[in-house]
Parts: C-alpha cells; structure tokens; sequence
C-alpha cells in the first residue's frame, strides 16, 4: 500500500516546489508604467565638402561631441551647436536610450508606420522626426529630434545689394541710426535736414519724414539712438523722439557732440572735453582724463562700448576720431574701462598714442564710422574696412579676413552712411551712387536654443 502513494506524493512535492521558484522570479512579474528618452547621440558621419581644387568629395566626420538636449516637458531633442556645413544628416546612425529600456520606435516621415530603433540602422534626420519610447503595458511619450546641420560656413559673410535709391544719392551729408527695428538715414540736401526711413528688413523701399521740429541741416551729424529712442543735438539743446517726428526737448547743455549710451551712462563732448551723464541725458559732468586734452578728436568721431567679460560690472568704452593737428595720418584713440560697482574707482579716459612699431595703425580719413561689430570693433572709411579685436590698439585691414567689398560696390569716402542693426546686419547707405548694401557673419544669425530646464 506505501508503494502506490509514493509517486503520487513525490509528483504534489514536485508542483509546489516549482510554483513556489516562479512566484519568487520578480524579473518576469514587474511591469514598468513610467520611461523616457534619456540620451540622444549621433556617431561619425558624411559630409560633403569642397576640395582646395574646387571639387566635391566626401568625408567621414566625428560628429559624437556635439551634445544633445532633452527636453522633457516639451518632449523636444535637439543640438544647440548646430553639426559642421555639408553633414549628410539623412544617413545618421545614432545612439539612443530610454528609461527602464522603454522599447524605442521611430515613425515613418510621411505616414504612420512605426520602424523598430536599431544602433546599427542608418536614418533619415535631415528633416524633423517623431520618436516614440513605449513603456511594458503599452503607452507611449512621443518626442520630436532635430538634428540641426549649419546651412551656411561659420565664418563666411554674406552682402545683399537693395534697390539704389536716388533720393539717397541726392543727399550731401548723411548718418545712420538704428531705432526700433528701423533704419533711419539723417542727411542734408545742401539746404535743410533730410530723415528717411525703411524697416530694418527691407531696405528697398523709403519713406520720407517730415522735420516737424525745423531742425537745421548740420543737425544730420549729432544723432544717436539707444534703447528705442532717438536723441539729436540742436545748438545745445538735446531733443527726444521715438519715431523722428515728434520731438520732445530733454534738456539744455554745454554739448557740442552726442556720442553714445554705455550700459548706465550717457556719454558727450562739449569739444574740450568727454561729458557724461547717469539720468539719461539731463544734467552732465566732465570725465577725467589720462593726458591733454587738446588729443581728443575732433571730428569723425565714434563711440563704443560694449560689457567686458573679464570684470565684474562693467564695461568697456572707446572712442576713435581725427584730430586736425600737425598733419596727423592715424586716427585717434581713447579708451576707458568704466565700472559700477559701489567699491570701484573711477578710472579715466586713456590716450593711446600710435606706436611706431605697430603694423596695423587705423589711418585717418574725409570720412570714416567705427562701431562694435562680432567680437571687436569695425571701422569703414567708405572704401575699406578695418577690423580691432583689441578694444582700438591695432586695426588691420579687414578684407584680408571676411568681411569683403562686394563686386559692384560703388565706393565713395566723403559722403556715406554705416549701421549696425538690431540683428547684426551691417548696412553701407552710399552717397552719389545710391547704393545701399545690407550684410553680417552667418553665424551671428543663428538660432540661440535653450540648454538648461528646470
């Protein structure tokens, strides 16, 4: 009788013992609600490039440093630091992972088929596509990847030509200001003052404002602008306007010359001396300086400042000119650093004096406009650009960089108009010819994207 149960019990035994191993197996019972996309990346890629011959070739290129960003509330993946001109993005093969090894599919670009992510794939990013991370019970995040690829080289710079304009070319005397995403041209007839006007993207078409406030003719040659509004110098008398129509007097001064806005200050001339002001141009005082007075500039003269990066709070300034003494070739330069910190001195303005053994001196010129410009100071004699990294001390001639004088640049160094716009386009407005040239680095058109999400 024992024999016949014995099976039986050593079969139950069996059962339970093996139920019991698959109850405790948590890697087959778990199920994952929650995945993501944590890390986007693309490896060595093709690009099309241009040999020193001239002809296309193509080269594989490293690509994998560029970092992606992930932003999970928008559910957006792209590159800030777009990959080098000429990548072939529609052959990328790239690494991706997800949270919890969420299942990766990628959706067809013009219908709804979904294609299993594989790491040895090659695919199609040159336009943008949605990716999908599953999780275990079937939900899904979608996220759109943008690989972005420059379109244009870093470093090149690009000029359009507008439409010659003969009401320009008419003009004997002209200065630019750039206010509120226009670009207004102040200029003299022979007579009395002229101001045009064009939207700072088109340049083909003008409109003529009228001088409402009688202003006089010599007036085209102390305007500036700074932070929507325009200021313009009439015997003495600063006078306000957003739109150049419709003038409001700010205050009465000793001023001989506008000169321009840094980060806190107004900054002026009252021909012996450099003026500034804290309350927006209604009262001035005068700024020490490191030497003579009598090496200020006299004429042509520009202002720049721009935020110095090597010190905390503040900026630096520097004014470029002629001067009409002895027969002078080089132009002259001052420079200050002007701090705002409660603790900091007030340092003065500094004269650099031309060095003879500097080879690339800024010579003077009829007519010449200087103003920030990438990552120095550009300064345009009607026919020729001269370019400072060095806040002012050496200028060396910048055709031989990249910004270039077009083909059919009709040049004329007395009678002339140079801005910088809001976008950073440069714009050369050409007295006689009418020409009007509008133009900037590449890169300085580039989207900015955002890089940190909290």
């Amino acid at each position: 009788m024992k024999r016949k149960y014995t099976p039986f019990l050593l079969l139950t035994l069996t059962v339970c013992l093996l139920s019991s191993c698959l109850s405790n197996d948590d890697s087959s019972s778990t199920v994952y609600y929650d995945t993501a996309i944590t890390s986007f990346s693309v490896g060595t890629l093709k690009r099309h490039v241009t040999t020193a011959s001239g002809e296309d070739s193509i080269v594989k290129t490293d690509c994998s440093g560029y970092n992606f960003y992930i932003d999970q509330l928008t559910h957006e993946i792209y590159n800030t630091d777009s990959l080098p001109y000429g990548i072939d993005a529609s052959m990328a093969v790239v690494s991706i992972s997800s949270k919890n090894s969420g299942t990766i599919v990628l959706k067809n670009i013009n219908s709804d088929t979904l294609t299993y992510y594989s790491s040895t794939d090659s695919l199609d990013f040159s336009v943008p596509r949605e990716l999908r991370v599953y999780n275990t019970n079937g939900d899904y995040a979608a996220y759109t990847v943008n690989v972005n690829v420059h379109q244009e080289e870093a470093d090149s710079f690009m000029w359009s030509r507008k439409a010659d304009n003969q009401v320009l070319a008419s003009l004997e005397g002209m200065k630019a200001v750039c206010n509120a995403g226009k670009i207004y041209v102040f200029g003299t007839d022979g007579n009395a003052l002229k101001i045009y006007m064009t939207s700072m993207t088109d340049g083909n078409s003008w409109q003529e404002i009228s001088n409402s406030a009688n202003l006089p003719a010599e007036a085209y040659n102390h305007v500036m602008a700074h932070d929507g509004t325009i200021y313009i110098l009439n015997q003495g008398t600063i006078l306000t306007s957003t739109d150049a129509q419709n003038w409001t007097e700010l205050a009465k001064t000793n001023l001989t010359q506008l000169l321009g806005y840094s980060s806190s200050t107004m900054y002026g001339m009252n021909g012996n001396a450099i003026m500034s002001s804290t309350d927006n141009g209604v009262s001035w005082s005068e700024d020490l300086l490191d030497t003579d007075a009598s090496y200020l500039p006299t004429s042509n003269i520009s202002f720049m400042a721009r935020t110095d990066e090597s010190v905390d709070n503040a900026d630096r300034l520097v004014l470029v000119g002629n001067r009409i003494a002895n027969n002078e070739t080089t132009a002259v330069v001052w420079g200050k650093l002007a701090e705002y910190s409660s603790s900091a001195d007030s340092d003065p303005w500094m004269y650099y004096p031309p060095v003879k053994d500097i080879t690339y001196k800024l010579p003077t010129a009829t007519k010449l406009v200087a103003l920030n410009y990438y990552n120095g100071i550009i300064a345009f004699d009607g026919k020729q650009f001269y370019y400072s990294e060095d806040n002012g001390i050496t200028w060396p001639i910048e055709s031989d960089r990249t910004i270039y004088i077009p083909d059919t640049f009709s040049a004329n160094t007395t009678n002339f108009a140079f801005v910088k716009d809001d976008n950073n386009y440069l714009w050369m407005i050409m007295g006689a010819s009418g020409q009007v040239w509008r133009g900037r680095h590449c890169e300085l058109g580039w989207k900015t994207y955002q890089t940190s999400f909290k």
